[in-house]
């Protein structure tokens, strides 16, 4: 056990956020090591959200960097005020799992992060400028799981060598909790290449944007719902695939502002590999606009 609970300095500076990261939520996840006064604080945040998602109906009716996203045909429907369906009655234990998840990873960053670096969770972002001003249509804010940075009051020849100095000095973080085989998959997933089904670089990249830390990078980090004793899978998404990303975003938002539908586009950029997300080929499909998609196609060499 460390002392006060925080990670142990490393025999050599870790070379980068995403094992950094994952030291640190291992570390902090154990019951030895967690503080229960933040364990607590967090629980009790998570209960509100619990109780939530099982006596509020919660279908998105408008585009947030969460929904809408994922493709621009997705992004079209939304705002013609296409019928994205009901979420399924039974989701809500998902939903419950995903948010206590969520707040004990906070409280686990919070209780082993090291002296030299400080971290915000469920910190609250205005969306960029470029982004509509249609509230009818879309949020004009959100939020994101967490940023944690370097704590510049602390000299800097106190601060014990954890990451590397080429590293830079604040990290976005999002977390997502996911089935056993989606964790699987995310391990190997080459971001801004593979189909991103659930929109999560889109996301990112919008927030990124709004708070001007898009040149330094993000991370993804997978936690296994399955598997509670498998490790954070944090993934660190480039700068260029973050960017490359919001460039997709700001043109799918442009054509569907102008209600000029681009087609299935998704099926265009990854073939049968989106099947999985657009309910093709016998796939059942997550997309809330899949069969409207399917009613309507502009192509007809999609199965």
């Amino acid at each position: 056990m460390s002392v006060n609970g925080f990670l142990p300095p490393p025999e050599k500076a870790y070379p980068d956020w995403s094992r950094f990261l994952k030291d640190i939520w291992m570390h902090g996840m154990a019951v030895s090591n967690i503080d229960p006064e933040k364990a607590a604080n967090h629980i009790d945040s998570a209960a509100n959200s619990i109780l939530e998602v099982f006596t509020r109906r919660n279908e998105a009716k408008t585009i947030r960097p969460s929904f809408g996203l994922a493709c621009a045909r997705q992004t079209y429907y939304s705002v013609q005020g296409e019928d994205s369906g009901k979420m399924p009655d039974h989701i809500g234990s998902t939903f419950a799992v995903g948010h206590l998840l969520h707040e004990l990873s906070y409280a686990a960053v919070e209780s082993a992060i090291p002296p030299g670096f400080l971290v915000e969770t469920e910190v609250p972002v205005n969306l960029p400028k470029w982004w509509p001003s249609d509230t009818g249509k879309f949020n004009q804010r959100g939020h994101v799981d967490m940023l944690i940075k370097h704590d510049t009051h602390m000299e800097a020849g106190l601060r014990l060598p954890y990451l590397d100095s080429d590293q830079p000095h604040t990290m976005l973080i999002d977390f997502k909790t996911m089935g056993g085989f989606s964790y699987k998959k995310h391990g190997k997933t080459v971001w801004g290449e593979d189909p991103d089904a659930f929109g999560y670089l889109a996301q990112l990249a919008v927030y990124a944007d709004a708070l001007g830390v898009i040149d330094t990078g993000a991370i993804i980090a997978g936690i296994n719902r399955d598997s509670l004793t498998q490790p954070l899978s944090p993934r660190f998404i480039e700068p260029a695939a973050l960017k490359a990303e919001l460039d997709r975003v700001k043109i799918a938002i442009e054509m569907a502002v102008e209600a000029s539908d681009p087609g299935e586009e998704f099926l265009v950029r990854h073939g049968k590999d989106a099947y999985f997300q657009c309910g093709r080929g016998g796939r059942p499909g997550y997309c809330p606009f899949k069969e409207v998609c399917k009613d309507n196609p502009t192509r007809e060499d999609f199965e």
